[in-house]
């Protein structure tokens, strides 16, 4: 017979991947992509191109990468009520082409992903005599 406790599980290897992300999600704004430079407020900022990850302005947006696990359910992402404009660099708007931060560090992580995922099945599965 084999055993295997799912619920404890999925929330370990989640937050596990949930931790991976948002690390990797800070470490790619941190790289300058050289796009169009602005002054902004008597700083000079340079913009991300189209296509990376957003260039760090105040660092308000960095401090919100975040992850929540509920139940079986992994949110990745960031933004809140003060900063709510995480979703329009992601996905663009009809005058902007897309920054798309979360879902690259989605897509770049996926094989460190998919050894959490492997490694936690095989501690998980306990194998008992029938």
């Amino acid at each position: 017979m084999i055993e295997f406790d799912f619920k404890s599980f999925s929330k370990t290897v989640l937050s596990e991947i949930g931790d991976i992300l948002v690390d990797e999600a800070k470490e790619n704004m941190n790289e300058i992509s050289n796009g169009r430079v602005y002054v902004i407020g008597g700083k000079i900022h340079i913009a991300s191109k189209a296509g990376d990850s957003p260039n760090n302005l105040s660092g308000e947006l960095n401090n919100t990468i975040r992850y929540e696990v509920d139940e079986n359910i992994l949110e990745f992402g960031a933004g809140n009520e003060k900063v709510n404009y995480a979703k329009y660099l992601e996905k663009g708007t009809k005058s902007m082409d897309a920054r798309p931060n979360y879902t690259k560090t989605i897509l770049e992580n996926k094989a460190s992903i998919d050894k959490v995922v492997l490694r936690a099945v095989k501690e998980n599965i306990k194998f008992k005599k029938a």
